[in-house]
């Protein structure tokens, strides 16, 4: 598995558990209407989200428009329509929707990270550190949100080739918590890739014990020990990844190489069979994700992009894509 597609997975991960880092709109307005008495749109934009969160979204979205040419000026529903698009994977509207936000409302947290997330998405990672930074000079952040935005941006940084940029941001990022998982994570890869595998062996270990079934910790631990030679240490936690996730195809290259070197030829071309196998599943992901970023309406895409997920094991992107394929069928439809 490359280093993108890793990075991506696992950014893709932080930007769903992101997006419920903020009150959500209907709290906030349910608030103001109790404490002031607010309009009746209030309570029409509470149903609107209330379609959204029931898998009704083309109706939450034609609600918001007529709110929106009640109230042109209303900030909220350019949110949830936002929302509504990113899940659905159609980033261009999506990106619309949260620049007319911007337009009503410069100062509105959190649009610039989602702003950030789908440049990212688009692997477009000059603008996406530009969004990231912006929201970061709000000043009005909280430390994990802070936190989770100069992540991203040390991500972009790799994407670029900028290694000293990402390191000083990553770096940052610990500053506010020396035993956040995900930069340490980062940073383990980071110097695995630099050859630098004392220092990476250190983050590597630092990463598992915040979190000690996480896979991708588990992968790039098994990984340095592959690099330095500790062959029987490398299978043990590789074997920990190939036990959560079947379907990971680092796993399985790396189990073969640390077999062959340990003398077990059989085992080791066994997995680098399936490491071969494992790979054309990732490609044909890839293929297809690539496909629906250029024409995110094409149905029979998600249709067969949901099986492949499904086929993986990847639960949550499979629920993701089936969202994405009931909101394509229903606009055709």
């Amino acid at each position: 598995m490359n280093r993108f597609l890793l990075l991506l997975i696992v950014s893709l991960f932080i930007w769903f558990a992101c997006e419920s880092k903020h009150n959500s709109i209907k709290e906030t307005l349910y608030k103001n209407t109790i404490a002031n008495n607010a309009s009746s749109l209030d309570l029409d934009l509470i149903q609107a989200e209330e379609l959204f969160s029931v898998g009704r979204p083309h109706q939450a979205i034609d609600s918001i428009n007529l709110l929106i040419a009640k109230k042109p000026n209303w900030a909220e529903p350019y949110l949830i329509k936002g929302n509504i698009y990113m899940k659905a994977g159609q980033y261009d509207q999506a990106e619309s929707s949260f620049k007319k936000l911007l337009n009503i409302n410069p100062q509105y947290l959190s649009v610039r990270f989602r702003l950030g997330n789908i440049a990212y998405r688009k692997k477009l990672f000059r603008k996406a550190v530009h969004y990231y930074n912006k929201e970061l000079e709000s000043g009005i952040i909280k430390s994990v949100d802070k936190q989770i935005t100069m992540l991203q941006i040390g991500r972009c940084y790799l994407h670029l080739g900028k290694i000293d940029s990402a390191l000083i941001t990553y770096n940052k990022c610990m500053e506010i918590d020396s035993l956040y998982g995900e930069a340490l994570g980062d940073m383990a890869r980071l110097h695995t890739d630099n050859g630098e595998y004392k220092k990476a062996l250190r983050y590597a270990k630092k990463a598992l014990s915040s979190n000690q079934n996480n896979i991708e910790y588990l992968y790039s631990l098994g990984t340095i020990f592959l690099k330095i030679k500790e062959y029987n240490q490398a299978n043990k936690y590789l074997n920990l990844v190939i036990d959560q996730n079947p379907f990971y195809e680092g796993a399985y290259y790396n189990l073969g190489q640390a077999s062959i070197r340990l003398g077990n030829n059989n085992l080791g071309n066994k997995y680098l069979a399936m490491a071969d196998s494992v790979q054309k599943l990732y490609t044909k992901m890839e293929n297809l994700e690539l496909a629906l970023d250029k024409e995110p309406g094409n149905y029979r895409n998600w249709l067969a992009l949901i099986k492949l997920y499904e086929s993986a094991g990847m639960k949550r992107k499979a629920e993701q894509a089936l969202f994405a394929s009931q909101f394509t069928k229903s606009l055709k439809n």
